[in-house]
């Protein structure tokens, strides 16, 4: 189910500009976020809920309150780079910076304002949700790493 459902979320974001799992839930800001798969290395897409925090897209790995982080957090962890595409389709690399301390539990604060299902997840799990910075990075600081679209593109968020 997810894998079909994130295939047709994926298809609609491109072709209408809109997310409809997201917008289900009153949300209007997402991005399309590719990770490379860390265990077959197909690139991945989803589509992910942010807030903007200092100009840098923000996310929170809540996984709709799953006892298991998203497949798309363990692929940027693992890879330390991943591509995102928002405001018009605007496409760029980025670092992800997991946030801790004082720093994620801001972060999470304004997570929980823009998006109160946040809370309904919380009651679900016991872990903690990783909220990560998507860092821009310079095209030259990206070089081979690159995430190559090919036909190989997989849309279920999961390696």
């Amino acid at each position: 189910m997810a894998r079909w459902w994130t295939r047709v979320d994926v298809a609609a974001y491109r072709h209408l500009g809109v997310s409809l799992g997201v917008k289900a839930l009153g949300v209007n800001d997402v991005i399309l976020l590719r990770t490379r798969g860390r265990r077959m290395g197909q690139v991945r897409e989803v589509l992910v809920a942010y807030v903007e925090l200092g100009g840098v897209p923000t996310v929170c790995a809540g996984n709709a309150g799953w006892d298991k982080p998203p497949g798309w957090f363990e692929n940027m962890r693992g890879s330390g780079l991943a591509e995102i595409e928002y405001r018009d389709h605007r496409r760029m690399a980025v670092a992800p910076v997991i946030l801790d301390g004082h720093a994620r539990e801001q972060a999470f604060a304004v997570v929980c304002q823009a998006f109160p299902h946040i809370r309904l997840y919380l009651t679900q799990t016991t872990r903690p949700f990783p909220v990560v910075r998507l860092e821009p990075l310079e095209p030259q600081a990206v070089g081979d790493r690159a995430l190559e679209r090919t036909t190989a593109v997989a849309h279920d968020g999961w390696s």
